[in-house]
């Protein structure tokens, strides 16, 4: 019963919110409709945009007349993810959102001013909220099993261990606490976790780690997560950067990439930038020929518009940091030869430049004020927060507090991009 409070905000926030995208697109024009309903279902592998428009009596024109920047991001709708779809009452569908990731999605609708079906990339409207949780460890367990305990969030007990490079010995009564983000769409967790401050308890005396930058720092400013990503391809150039697409104050939404573009000539060898196992190889939609590779952590790396994957480049194949994988090209929509490199930390695009580099990060100048600031705030928070949260000694109750959050950029105090 711990998150059930929070799961029923969440459900009624989004309902809420659903009705009123539908009402602020489906017109008057529609009331010749008998009824609307939504339905929910769950993107198969192995199926394609075009199929989607074809089983749904959508002209592939709908496709066809994106540009090629949105065609290349429409190519990345995840297996098993929610797909949203609603339909008039003789089944015709008058909008779909197929998400992308935790930010952006696909969204389809038949515009009734010009009678025809159009596409687009729109923002996920999401509840963010700011989580806090303190937990007792009990025989026979460790920090992370606590945390699970609480929260049964399996994501957030990943990220922890990801974090959590201590080995502090703990006892039956010591204590570990977090701060979170995490966004929620119709009720459920989307995306990652975003953890702004760990404590654990050990001889009591707690022992802190702050996310920061996508990565992890102890209190003195040092590095904990040792796994690093070297640059894939000998490059002329970046010819494209990396951008989230977040609303920007004056401009409104923007169009997001997710991946670092490398000018290279055709042919150029092409490097797995970390450790791995390849669990794709092959042909994905406006990507052309790309390989994916699982690494540890929940970090994922794509590379697409392959000329050739190598002969070696295939799906369940561990791959060492450094080994070749194929040969940069200009194949799917592209318009000229490049390496297009992303990287997803749970399936969430994050900034490849931010995770390229030879050894654990130092923080120095602007950033180690920046990250001193930042920990010397949330040491206080997570503090305060363990203070004041009494957990009965006969007990093994969890005790949860959860902020809830109503700004988009919440989340991004930590600093969550890197330039």
């Amino acid at each position: 019963m711990r998150l059930y409070f929070l799961m029923l905000c969440c459900v009624g926030y989004f309902l809420v919110t659903l009705q009123n995208v539908l009402a602020s697109d489906i017109t008057n024009k529609q009331r010749g409709f008998h009824a609307v309903y939504a339905e929910r279902f769950k993107w198969e592998y192995g199926s394609t945009l075009l199929g989607f428009l074809i089983k749904n009596d959508i002209p592939e024109s709908t496709y066809y007349s994106l540009t090629p920047e949105d065609k290349e991001l429409v190519a990345d709708v995840k297996t098993d993810s929610d797909i949203f779809v609603v339909r008039d009452s003789r089944g015709k569908l008058l909008q779909a959102f197929l998400p992308l990731n935790a930010e952006t999605q696909v969204r389809i609708f038949f515009d009734f001013s010009s009678n025809l079906y159009k596409m687009d990339i729109a923002p996920i409207i999401s509840l963010h909220t700011k989580q806090k949780v303190v937990a007792k460890v009990q025989d026979g367990g460790g920090p992370s099993s606590a945390l699970y305990a609480a929260t049964r969030d399996s994501k957030l007990n990943q990220e922890f261990l990801v974090a959590y490079r201590l080995r502090q010995i703990m006892q039956k009564g010591d204590r570990v606490a977090i701060v979170y983000y995490r966004k929620y769409r119709l009720g459920k967790p989307i995306g990652s976790p975003q953890i702004e401050s760990i404590a654990v308890e050990s001889n009591k005396k707690f022992h802190y780690l702050f996310g920061f930058q996508n990565r992890y720092y102890s209190e003195d400013g040092k590095e904990m997560a040792s796994f690093f990503l070297i640059t894939p391809v000998k490059y002329r150039r970046i010819s494209s950067r990396f951008s989230s697409g977040r609303k920007h104050p004056i401009l409104g939404y923007i169009r997001p990439h997710y991946g670092v573009d490398f000018s290279a000539p055709t042919g150029t060898p092409i490097y797995a930038a970390g450790e791995g196992k390849i669990i794709f190889a092959g042909i994905k939609g406006g990507y052309g020929k790309v390989v994916e590779i699982q690494h540890s952590g929940g970090i994922k790396t794509l590379y697409a518009h392959m000329s050739k994957i190598g002969r070696g480049s295939k799906p369940g194949v561990f791959i060492r940091q450094g080994a070749y994988i194929g040969n940069v090209g200009s194949t799917g929509l592209s318009t000229g030869p490049h390496l297009h490199f992303g990287v997803y930390k749970n399936n969430t695009p994050i900034n490849p430049l931010g995770q390229i580099k030879t050894a654990r990060s130092e923080l120095s100048g602007t950033n180690k004020r920046a990250f001193t600031k930042f920990a010397t705030n949330a040491k206080k928070e997570i503090s305060d927060f363990i203070t004041n949260t009494f957990i009965a000694e006969e007990s093994d109750s969890i005790v949860i507090r959860t902020l809830i959050k109503s700004q988009d950029s919440e989340a991004a105090e930590n600093g969550d991009e890197d330039d």
